[in-house]
């Protein structure tokens, strides 16, 4: 019995002897105290915090114990006791932990914080290639996002709702930031409604001067973080777009070019053949008791002239829309060259696009170069620098002037007369328009920007 007694004394000696109590407290660099830190012994459970004083006592395993002292928005530290029994720790402020907790506008907070407010969208090398323009990155890539081209004019403008149409009848369009710069909108520049402005000019994209494959990343802000950082502008909600920067490393170098093509074909309208149309015209003159104005043998339909004759050479019969609307081709290509150290990066991209409408004299041509640059000098000052080019020719045609009530090619498609002759002039139109086809031959309406 006595044996067991001097055992068990033993056991708890050790015991006691292993364990090793330290005291201290916790501050940050200015020399204020940290209330709330936590202090962690290394892969066990036991830990405490620092009291309203940021004072602390915790008993650890040994000399050879790992404490770990961390606290919301400073870099953590780890320390081995040793022989101490007093610690006082300082911990240094992590900035990026900073700002991930205030900047909420900025898409650096935790989605688990914003659900549904904020929606991101990043892009891979290979997925950036096949864009020509920012809004069709956007569409079906950003929840609650709706992007709809105005016209289908190829570099037209866009129109963007972000929860649905917020104003009856102010601008519904959101806010572009690019690198913290403010662009123009797509509904901004003109008002094709009437009223102040060029009412006659097609709707511009405020985003074309942007390349899909200069983008790193884009934030899109749909709650009221929006209007807390961009004020009445951002009711509409942002879209923020952030452009790629140089890495350090080795350079990069990058080259690309696509193609594709444009066509129309299950979206095409069906209408009467010059046939048909020639036998119902009839037919109407008839139950109206007026004079038929053609003469059907066959396949061929002669105009029956003013006089009562028939005309000698039959009539062409036309499908304006497969005469009209071709398959064209559109492309582009570019490169970016990046690269940095320490001290600095830098980001330098190019790129043309040419993209041909579905009618002859409709066009959209553009050019961009872009060049990112940030260089330390010193340790208190550092140049950060962005500047792009933009330049683009466009051409309307396709949509038609938006003045004229009957001035749209798509319109003159569609309800013009499939049937010419040099002995029908004196008819005229109905309608009062030209032909599809002299709208493509003689009808130019050119847009040229430029932005830097």
């Amino acid at each position: 019995m006595r044996l067991l007694l001097l055992s068990i004394a033993l056991f708890i000696t050790t015991i006691s002897f292993a364990q090793q109590t330290i005291t201290g407290t916790v501050t940050d660099e200015t020399g204020e105290t940290i209330p709330g830190a936590t202090i962690l012994e290394v892969n066990t459970t036991n830990g405490v915090i620092t009291d309203i004083d940021g004072n602390f006592s915790i008993s650890v395993s040994g000399a050879d114990a790992v404490i770990s002292v961390s606290f919301l928005g400073f870099e953590s530290q780890e320390i081995t006791v040793g022989a101490r029994s007093i610690i006082d720790i300082t911990l240094a402020q992590d900035l990026q932990e900073l700002e991930e907790v205030v900047v909420v506008g900025y898409g650096t907070v935790r989605k688990s914080d914003l659900t549904g407010a904020v929606s991101s969208v990043e892009l891979s090398e290979n997925e950036a290639r096949e864009f020509s323009t920012v809004d069709q990155i956007l569409q079906g890539r950003a929840a609650g996002v709706q992007v709809t081209q105005n016209t289908g004019s190829p570099g037209s403008g866009i129109s963007v709702r972000i929860r649905g149409t917020n104003s009856l009848r102010g601008n519904n369009e959101p806010l572009y930031v690019v690198d913290g710069i403010i662009v123009s909108s797509a509904g901004e520049d003109v008002n094709p409604a009437g009223g102040i402005g060029n009412s006659g000019q097609e709707v511009q994209n405020g985003l074309n001067g942007l390349n899909p494959r200069d983008i790193e990343s884009i934030e899109v802000l749909k709650d009221a973080s929006a209007t807390a950082i961009y004020g009445s502008r951002g009711a509409n909600g942002v879209v923020l777009i952030t452009t790629k920067k140089g890495l350090s490393g080795k350079r990069k170098i990058n080259l690309f070019v696509n193609s594709g093509v444009r066509m129309m074909e299950d979206q095409r309208y069906d209408v009467l053949s010059g046939l048909d149309f020639a036998r119902y015209h009839n037919e109407n003159q008839i139950m109206n008791y007026g004079n038929v104005r053609y003469h059907i043998d066959g396949d061929n339909v002669y105009p029956i002239l003013s006089d009562g004759s028939i005309a000698t050479t039959p009539a062409v019969l036309h499908n304006w829309q497969d005469e009209i609307y071709q398959i064209t081709e559109h492309y582009n290509f570019g490169g970016s060259v990046s690269g940095g150290d320490t001290d600095g990066s830098y980001y330098l991209s190019f790129g043309y696009t040419d993209q041909k409408g579905l009618v002859e004299n409709s066009r959209f041509q553009s050019g961009d170069i872009r060049y990112n640059f940030d260089k330390k000098i010193t340790e208190k000052l550092k140049v950060d620098a962005r500047f792009s080019g933009f330049y683009s020719n466009l051409d309307f045609a396709e949509s038609g002037d938006l003045i004229g009530a009957n001035q749209s090619s798509v319109r003159n498609i569609l309800s013009n007369v499939p049937i010419t002759s040099d002995d029908m002039e004196e008819y005229g139109n109905s309608l009062n328009t030209t032909t599809p086809i002299g709208w493509v031959e003689d009808f130019e309406d050119n847009s040229e920007e430029s932005r830097f």
